[in-house]
């Protein structure tokens, strides 16, 4: 069987963005990340905006009530944290990381002049700078110093979604976004036993001579050669896991599942990144809603089990946001439109749980919108402090209050 040169051209370059060798696409230098550099974030996006006072829900509060005669949670059906607020009852799971002293829920979080647009606020939580059309994302900032001024030939972080999100956009390095490890390796024809021997075997003579006087011809000749030990090093992770855990079925639950098998594997990159859409609950919001929590909740209470399992589950921190939160009054459609300020939630054995920060007031509301009562930037500066190890002046312009979650 023949194989084309421009055959293994094309289908070697368009595997470029993950085409380094294992080791150096998924494992960060101890040196790159400081004394952190064991130190893990996933972070976990909430696409649409998701309804935070249906989330965490002020049940004590009548305002909360009056405001939602239709899609209001009854008080009865609540997981109740105290006396004033608790879960949605389809978030069994948060709720027992919660008592287990492993879930932080920071209150009110959001920023100046709120922004209603998907685009715009996804952009501001995403880059850290309201103010400005950032070119970067907080946490590719934190990935750009962490490289230091060495060439580092690691990628820094992994992205668990289709789309490099903004957060991850930096100067220096380049993180690959590893969506399906199935899609990570050779096609070829199953009908010929020998073809992806064949295949391998003629790539890697079209890119052992590569012409090294070309611009990035040196590069694209490694990337080359060591696209499929790549390939086969991911595939043996995963199928090297064992676990006893159940994760829930959906594109979360295999998300994390995902990014436990790499942590579990030897992956040290310091940051994965993965989201759940669908939050934007314009109208019927109850049973929408609802299932996305659950989703959420039983995703993250299945990855710290997991990870508590293979004892790293110090090692490891989860946070969950939103582009915004809801408007407190519900609509004509039983649901809801874009606001403002939202609750955080961070999941980890290192996490100091319990609930921060001041719930916003549902009656004194800015054109209807609930007033934030801290910066969402003081969660980015706790986590790059006390959790990566970074100056969170350097990544955030300037400097933020501290909480005590870490």
């Amino acid at each position: 069987m023949t194989v084309s040169r421009r055959k293994f051209i094309h289908g070697g370059l368009s595997m470029l963005g993950l085409m380094l060798s294992a080791e150096e696409l998924f494992k960060l230098s101890a040196q790159a990340a400081g004394s952190a550099s064991q130190r893990q974030l996933v972070l976990i996006q909430l696409s649409g905006g998701n309804d935070g006072l249906n989330t965490v829900i002020p049940f004590g509060t009548g305002a909360y009530y009056d405001a939602r005669p239709q899609i209001a949670v009854p008080q009865n059906d609540v997981l109740k944290l105290n006396d004033a607020v608790g879960l949605h009852p389809q978030m069994t799971g948060m709720q027992e990381l919660f008592n287990a002293g492993n879930l932080a829920i920071v209150e009110g979080a959001g920023y100046t002049s709120p922004n209603r647009s998907h685009f715009r606020s996804i952009e501001i939580w995403q880059t850290g700078e309201p103010d400005k059309i950032g070119d970067t994302g907080w946490l590719g900032r934190y990935l750009d110093l962490a490289s230091g001024d060495k060439e580092h030939k690691a990628l820094p972080a992994v992205n668990v979604d289709p789309m490099l999100p903004k957060t991850l956009f930096a100067r220096k390095i380049v993180v690959p976004s590893v969506n399906n490890i199935y899609e990570f390796r050779f096609r070829t024809d199953p009908h010929f036993r020998k073809d992806r021997d064949t295949q391998i075997e003629a790539f890697s003579d079209i890119y052992k001579d590569f012409d090294s006087k070309r611009p990035h011809a040196d590069f694209l000749r490694k990337a080359g050669l060591e696209a499929n030990h790549a390939s086969d090093y991911l595939l043996k992770i995963v199928k090297s896991y064992k676990s006893t855990v159940k994760y829930p079925a959906g594109r979360l639950g295999d998300g994390l599942k995902f990014i436990a098998q790499m942590i579990t594997g030897g992956v040290t990159a310091p940051v994965f990144t993965v989201s759940l859409d669908g939050f934007d609950t314009h109208a019927n919001q109850q049973r929408s809603q609802a299932g996305l929590l659950k989703q959420l909740s039983d995703s993250l209470l299945a990855f710290q089990n997991d990870l508590k399992a293979h004892s790293l589950d110090d090692q490891v921190i989860t946070l969950v946001f939103s582009e915004f939160g809801r408007r407190v009054q519900e609509n004509s459609g039983k649901g809801t439109d874009h606001g403002t300020a939202e609750p955080l939630f961070i999941v980890g054995s290192a996490v100091k749980g319990g609930i921060y920060g001041e719930f916003p007031s549902l009656t004194a509301l800015d054109n209807g919108d609930l007033k934030h009562t801290i910066d969402f930037r003081t969660v980015y500066a706790t986590v790059l402090e006390r959790w990566l190890g970074a100056d969170s002046v350097q990544v955030l312009g300037k400097r933020f209050e501290i909480l005590p979650i870490l």
